[in-house]
């Protein structure tokens, strides 16, 4: 009964936002001079935002969509945090940036004594290191995280002080300080109630993580504490009730409707933050399309929609509704989308039908025709505004006639006359066909798909294209359940690292190399890369991989494209930043005059 009565609010609550919208067209005026106003005077009002889906997880280590990343931001934190403006890390959960031992392989971390989680109970080093261990338990579902702690080699509290944390790292990383300082804590007493990690040490977790990768440990797994923990770790139960120490908390998760996060009453840092985080409550709600979504900003029912579509970004916000209601913005931040062959396929295993399947799609169309001029092509991994970016080197253009020459180079032809390609397999005759796999919602990777098959239909490739709903299309992702596949990476502002994408090792266990790229001189740019502190040196090893990229093509590299941001103009305190998704909900504010929901 009180989940009916919760949906009845809520929707009591629109209808009313809707018509207040209706009714004061000709007199709303949401642009009022905030000079001299303070934000931590304006506390209050909630913020609806725009999901396409519902995140996979909201547990921080086995959940990688943006979406959910987004929502996690202001449930968990981290020792150490990247400031808004500067980019600098600056200390956060820790008192300060960490002690590095001479040969950067011992990090200190001393904690704040004043950190509560959301639920009163102390953060201490034991949770750091309870989260440590956690991500290298191998059968927890944290494999694109763990790539970053492989050398960590162990962590524990300094001369029993619950506030000290001391890391021992077996390889020196150049990003050690800020992966280890920007794990995000979990509360041990919620995650392992039971204490089952206490039964290893890390050189125990080492070694099953080696018998587990080798596949020679023991047939009896259920026996086992960090079996029995995994279990509860990777759990639906788990992944819908995070806590954290952030400023706000889950209040509520409806699927396939509304996550719900209510500020923290008690938050540690409010004092020291007192003009952020005034916004009562972040409702982030799933409206699965964006002619929806933006339907739904017009009438003032969602307050914030990213990543618009450019055709709806430019042609269906023109009118004098939406700019009196609506502010709207577009941004850079790294970001690139692809097409990814599965190198494993019998058929996208050589890489001159991959550069083939490239040389047949059309960027330069696709960049003007679908994103408005509003995107770049994108040739490698490295964001165009980072010094690594190779300059040097071009990406290969739309040309069917090199790719049919390519083809013919790898042996397909159409031997028996019906229009398809095909090539002898494993002793069979095997015609070229695959499938393209997306999520629902996305019409934007709808529509790519579409004109590549029609443009490989034109060489003699038979393609059909597959939409699936978010949670099972990552699944079959990450399982290598596909021919080839449409996605995205957002990543952040820092020197790049390739590891979790493409070295070969974080092609098994889930992990981030769902397209099973194999190349020995790829992997050891990527681990030279890891250990260089020199940045002209990591430079050159990032030139030398984004050739072997563009020669290889595990993937197609499709576009780095603007953030097409909308969001309703009550909100103030509003600054765009390059990095992702471009704003800090945890700095917008509502002066109270303009309130909407409650104060």
């Amino acid at each position: 009964m009180k989940s009916i009565k919760l949906h009845f609010y809520y929707t009591i609550m629109l209808l009313v936002v809707a018509g207040c919208g209706e009714s004061n067209e000709s007199t709303s005026n949401w642009d009022i001079n905030t000079d001299g106003m303070k934000p931590s005077e304006n506390t209050g009002d909630w913020i609806f935002i725009h999901e396409l889906s519902d995140s996979e997880s909201l547990n921080p280590y086995t959940g990688n969509d943006a979406s959910g990343s987004y929502i996690l931001a202001n449930i968990f934190e981290t020792m150490l945090k990247q400031d808004n403006n500067t980019l600098e890390y600056k200390p956060w959960l820790a008192t300060s940036l960490p002690e590095v031992s001479k040969d950067k392989l011992v990090y200190t971390f001393t904690l704040r004594k004043d950190i509560t989680f959301s639920d009163g109970n102390p953060l201490t080093g034991e949770d750091v290191i309870f989260t440590l261990k956690a991500i290298k338990n191998p059968l927890t579902e944290a494999a694109p995280q763990r790539n970053y702690f492989k050398d960590v080699a162990r962590a524990e509290l300094v001369d029993g002080d619950k506030y000290k944390v001391r890391f021992y790292c077996s390889e020196v990383f150049f990003k050690q300080a800020t992966m280890i300082g920007t794990m995000l804590i979990m509360p041990k007493h919620i995650y392992d109630p039971e204490s089952l990690m206490d039964t290893y040490s890390f050189k125990e977790l080492e070694d099953i993580q080696r018998q587990y990768l080798d596949d020679t440990q023991s047939s009896n797994l259920e026996d086992q504490a960090y079996y029995k923990f995994a279990e509860l770790f990777n759990s639906h139960n788990t992944s819908r009730n995070p806590l954290g120490s952030g400023p706000y908390f889950l209040k509520e998760w409806v699927s396939n409707d509304r996550v719900v996060l209510e500020k923290s009453p008690n938050y540690w840092k409010q004092k020291e933050e007192k003009n952020k985080n005034l916004v009562s409550r972040m409702v982030h709600k799933t409206v699965k399309t964006h002619e929806a979504a933006l339907t739904s900003a017009k009438a003032q029912e969602l307050d914030v929609v990213r990543s618009v579509p450019p055709k709806m970004f430019y042609d269906q916000t023109k009118s004098e509704k939406f700019k009196r209601n609506l502010n709207k913005t577009s941004s850079y931040y790294p970001n690139y989308s692809y097409i990814g062959w599965n190198n494993d396929h019998p058929i996208f295993g050589d890489k001159r039908v991959r550069r083939a399947m490239t040389h047949l799609c059309d960027r330069g169309a696709i960049i003007e025709a679908l994103y408005y001029n509003d995107a770049q092509i994108a040739k490698g991994n490295i964001y165009f505004k980072r010094p690594e970016y190779h300059t040097g080197i071009d990406p290969l253009p739309f040309d069917p006639e090199k790719a049919k020459q390519l083809l013919a180079e790898a042996g397909w032809s159409d031997t028996d006359g019906d229009g398809v390609l095909d090539k002898i397999i494993n002793g069979e005759r095997t015609p070229f066909t695959f499938m393209i796999k997306t999520n629902q919602g996305n019409d934007m990777r709808k529509k790519i798909a579409l004109l590549l098959i029609e443009e490989a239909k034109k060489v003699g490739i038979q393609a059909d294209l597959q939409t699936m709903e978010w949670a099972i299309y990552l699944d079959d992702v990450r399982a290598h359940k596909f021919d080839a596949m449409i996605l995205g990476w957002v990543f952040s502002v820092d020197e790049p690292d390739p590891y979790q994408v493409f070295h070969s090792s974080q092609s098994i266990a889930r992990g981030s190399n769902s397209v099973s790229f194999n190349n020995p001189r790829a992997d050891k740019l990527v681990e030279l890369n890891r250990r260089e502190f020199d940045p002209d040196k990591r430079k050159e090893y990032m030139y030398e991989f984004q050739e072997i990229l563009l020669d290889e093509q595990p993937y197609t590299f499709l576009v780095c494209s603007q953030s097409h941001l909308i969001y309703h103009k009550r909100f103030k305190g509003v600054d765009i930043y390059p990095f992702r998704p471009g704003y800090d909900l945890q700095e917008w504010w509502v002066p109270n005059s303009m309130m909407m929901y409650a104060k």
